[in-house]
């Protein structure tokens, strides 16, 4: 009898201790927005949005705008490769529709009150390649509010539709690399062949652009906006979701989510971001290339992406403003072995600094306050991803240690 009671409180003291373990080993969200992050962030925005007083360099000033444009898109990239496990390739593509469409509708309003030499009152280089007058689908471009809306919409729908294509017949890694590479190919090669609707080569240029102190505040904004919305995404439950995809999508199918439905959803989120990113561009810079549309582009922004921190949010700020930064103020003078130091650049933050420049900080700052190696903060991060996804699993919490082991 007594034997029995010895054993029964055994086990009941067994069961505690695993329950005690599991509860201590449940995932605890961390706070939406850090209190160094809302002061660090709000330092920034306040010094690039009151560079119009205190900076009277026109140049610098356009630097800032496109640095906040191409910072959009190096956070579109960060949210489908860094969170979710999608490289593409082909990311330029949603920048560039975007682009073109808005800068069509400034050209075509800039040319109905400044005719062409030749008295025409549409895009000159229209008029070079034969055309007569605008051509009839390009008319709803007289409106910008909906060329705006056409350059934010079109791309989304298009990202659906690859998203569909793709996702749903399980194309993912190398592959969809791929595939997103000969888009932003095809894409290009578009631009360049039908030169007569898109100005081929040249672009589209001398419109009537939005580079003022109040279209900078603009920008700004919608970085922040952006900014908050990838916050709240990725720190969600979805976010969750996309990130146990991107470690191990085989596993977080087996636990009963639709792989396929979450990658869709965050690649068109994606395209919008990069699709609106464009369109502010070729409101703030006033020339269009069909180089913004070209995959050398979106290697920049996987470049700018992965030397920042991919999966950090901040990181491809800081990455696209340092590397972009670089490259204006430093090419001039090493204009023949730029492209070989941005290469060298992306080695080596592939072979060795590997989580990015965020990544990295945030790795050591954490081993220093826990007085132990990169490594074993590494092992323990890997282990909070796993029981995240057993934490946010459809089943629930797991009742045991047995279960997040």
């Amino acid at each position: 009898m007594a034997e029995t009671f010895v054993r029964d409180e055994a086990r009941n003291l067994s069961a505690g201790n695993e329950a005690e373990q599991t509860r201590r080993r449940r995932y605890r969200a961390p706070p939406f927005l850090p209190i160094w992050a809302v002061i660090g962030s709000t330092a920034v925005v306040i010094l690039i949005g009151t560079y119009p007083y205190y900076g009277s360099n026109a140049y610098v000033l356009s630097l800032l705008g496109k640095f906040l444009c191409f910072a959009i898109f190096a956070l579109s990239i960060d949210l489908i490769w860094g969170f979710t496990g999608i490289l593409s390739l082909g990311q330029a593509v949603y920048f560039g529709i975007g682009a073109y469409l808005v800068a069509l509708s400034l050209k075509i309003n800039y040319a109905l009150t400044h005719p062409t030499r030749y008295g025409g009152k549409f895009p000159d280089f229209m008029e070079w390649n034969g055309l007569t007058e605008l051509p009839r689908f390009m008319t709803p471009l007289i409106s910008t509010p909906i060329a705006v809306i056409c350059a934010l919409l079109f791309p989304t729908l298009l990202a659906f539709l690859f998203g569909v294509i793709t996702f749903k017949r399980h194309i993912y890694g190398v592959y969809c690399a791929v595939i997103t590479l000969a888009e932003s190919l095809i894409l290009q090669d578009f631009i360049i062949e039908y030169q007569a609707y898109t100005g081929g080569f040249n672009g589209i240029t001398d419109y009537s652009n939005y580079g003022t102190p109040a279209f900078l505040w603009f920008i700004l904004a919608v970085v922040v906006v952006f900014f908050i919305i990838a916050r709240a995404l990725t720190h969600s439950r979805v976010g969750t979701v996309l990130k146990s995809i991107r470690d191990n999508d085989v596993r977080a199918e087996f636990m009963g989510y639709n792989v396929a439905n979450y990658r869709i959803f965050v690649f068109c989120v994606s395209a919008f971001m990069a699709a609106s990113a464009g369109a502010l561009y070729a409101a703030w810079v006033g020339i269009v290339s069909f180089l913004d549309a070209g995959p050398v582009f979106s290697i920049e922004g996987v470049i700018w992406t992965a030397v920042g921190g991919r999966g950090t949010l901040i990181g491809p700020f800081i990455g696209t403003f340092l590397v972009k930064g670089a490259e204006f103020f430093l090419s001039g003078a090493l204009a023949q072995w730029w492209q070989i130091i941005v290469g060298s650049l992306f080695i080596f933050v592939v072979l060795v600094l590997r989580d990015g420049i965020v990544g990295s900080v945030a790795n050591w700052i954490r081993a220093r306050k826990k007085k132990t190696t990169l490594h074993q903060v590494m092992e323990e991060s890997d282990r909070t991803a796993h029981d995240q996804q057993l934490d946010w699993r459809p089943a629930g919490v797991p009742e045991s240690d047995e279960a997040v082991r």
